[in-house]
């Protein structure tokens, strides 16, 4: 019997989410929830430019969580009020219906999650026994699930650092480009990147999560942005980038452990590669060929090793965040009531889901 899904979210990634749902054997979509009411009473399929599936888009979302799906596959914009996200998707946990997203990175790992929200989430979980997975590529996989696997080789660590190298010129998502990095905006714009309250909300998770793995605790944290001017005018998938606006952002969130700054998780992120001072970060390439996005750790001691995960563009690097809820929705389904912190999961990977209810954990 296919794993009944209903998803949610139609954007950059939510699209490619839906896809996969569509493709893989095992999993059947019975609802789709659209934000845009322009886009309510459209066929799932057709929304993302794929033959109708009769299944039609709705803003119902009492109909939706009616149709008693295993789980909902939630890609909203978590940036834009993650406190709706969290109630959004605590209506589908109190109803028993488990819950994948990439939108929630404040609760990849939920002993170190922003209280406010882990509290709507845990509550809605125990209410309806139900167990969310939240996840992506960074925060997610390259940062957390693959970093920790990393230190498995390790006799002693030192100093990490966390790289994200990422093309923003070809992402379709104005509100992050523009308002989240500050693409196109003065070089001294404050944003809550720059100010440093997304960073610790976002990614404090990731390297307490890694302090663990490497029975560190860490006793504080500091943020550091730099940005960098665009040396022409650009055209871009958010529209134009002035010469002279920001073009480059480079920018750190570091702990302290024993004292000294031990974990580091950082930022280089574009609209033109070629504004990339030389004095940042090197972005890696993908076989040979500049990388759109890539992930890097950089494991100082004894030995000392770089792991990359190359990508060749900003579409795989997509790809990659949707597909780790995805292909996580046969082992949330057959966890405890709860949510779950990836670091504890055993290796998972795509095929038919139904095969694979009987995943288990480390």
């Amino acid at each position: 019997m296919a794993i009944r899904v209903i998803h949610w979210g139609t954007g950059a990634t939510g699209r490619l989410a839906l896809g996969a749902i569509l493709e893989r054997p095992g999993l059947e979509l019975v609802g789709q929830y659209v934000w845009n009411a322009e886009k309510a009473g459209r066929d799932a399929g057709e929304l993302i430019g794929r033959p109708a599936v009769g299944v039609i888009a709705t803003q119902d979302i009492d109909a939706l969580i009616a149709l008693r799906p295993d789980v909902l596959t939630y890609f909203g914009n978590g940036v834009r009020d993650r406190q709706q996200t969290a109630r959004d998707i605590a209506r589908f946990l109190q109803s028993g219906i488990n819950v994948v997203t990439s939108s929630l990175p404040q609760l990849i790992h939920p002993d170190c999650g922003e209280p406010d929200l882990r509290e709507i989430v845990e509550a809605a979980c125990e209410e309806g026994g139900a167990t969310l997975f939240a996840s992506g590529i960074d925060p997610g996989f390259a940062t957390s699930h693959l970093a920790v696997t990393a230190y498995c080789v390790a006799h002693r660590v030192d100093r990490v650092r966390l790289q994200e190298f990422a093309d923003y010129g070809v992402y379709p998502d104005e509100q992050t480009g523009r308002y989240l990095w500050g693409f196109g905006l003065p070089l001294d714009a404050e944003t809550v990147v720059s100010s440093g309250a997304f960073l610790k909300s976002a990614w404090t998770g990731t390297l307490e999560a890694n302090a663990r793995a490497l029975g560190w605790t860490i006793e504080s944290y500091r943020t550091t942005c730099v940005t960098a001017p665009a040396r022409k005018d650009h055209e871009t998938a958010i529209g134009s980038i002035e010469k002279g606006t920001t073009s480059a952002v480079w920018f750190q969130l570091i702990a302290t452990v024993d004292g000294a700054e031990k974990l580091i998780l950082e930022h280089v992120n574009w609209i033109d590669v070629d504004d990339v001072p030389a004095d940042w970060p090197v972005p890696p390439t993908f076989r040979g060929e500049p990388s759109g996005v890539s992930y890097r750790q950089v494991i100082e001691g004894e030995p000392s090793y770089d792991l990359e995960l190359q990508m060749k563009d900003s579409d795989n690097g997509l790809l990659m965040t949707a597909m780790h809820p995805v292909n996580a929705i046969p082992l949330t389904i057959a966890a405890k009531p709860g949510v779950i912190d990836q670091t504890g999961l055993a290796p998972f990977g795509p095929g038919d889901a139904t095969s694979r209810l009987g995943a288990v954990f480390n």
